[in-house]
């Protein structure tokens, strides 16, 4: 029996980061890059440029948007600058979820460092328990008596 065909995605979810934020974009497929980088120009002129040392960007041409690429056996990673303002995400073959990052240009228009902060995969703190439980887990086996217990014991 054949496995159904995957129908095509009718809806992308894109990240797009820079410094500590992430902007997040429900797009359709047919969305352009140019229209894309409209909506982060709209986002970053919202009052968050006030915020975490963003630059301020008048324009477009302010900025470009970039897709990481890690390089296989070195712990290094590159930023592919998505040129192609008016191929669409379908086309330029961007994933659902993907993450894009800003980079900057300065006065002169030359590309400045990409400044986007990843939030940890693991969390440093330990997790709490929900509720605390009475008795003490030793392993497996019966319950451990707990010393509160003693009093009530026959």
């Amino acid at each position: 029996m054949p496995l159904p065909q995957k129908s095509e995605r009718k809806i992308y979810q894109i990240l797009v980061r820079t410094h500590k934020t992430t902007l997040f974009f429900t797009v359709p497929p047919s969305t352009t890059i140019k229209y894309l980088k409209e909506q982060v120009l709209s986002a970053l002129n919202s009052g968050l440029s006030e915020e975490e040392g963003i630059p301020i960007v008048k324009n477009v041409e302010d900025f470009d948007l970039c897709r990481c690429r890690v390089i296989k056996g070195k712990d290094q990673k590159t930023y592919d600058v998505l040129e192609q303002t008016e191929s669409t995400i379908k086309e330029i073959k961007l994933t659902n979820w993907e993450v894009l990052y800003i980079q900057f240009k300065d006065e002169e228009g030359q590309s400045l460092e990409i400044m986007a902060t990843d939030p940890p995969i693991d969390d440093d703190e330990e997790s709490k328990p929900l509720h605390s439980s009475p008795t003490i887990d030793k392993g497996k086996g019966k319950r451990r008596a707990i010393e509160d217990d003693d009093e009530y014991s026959l």
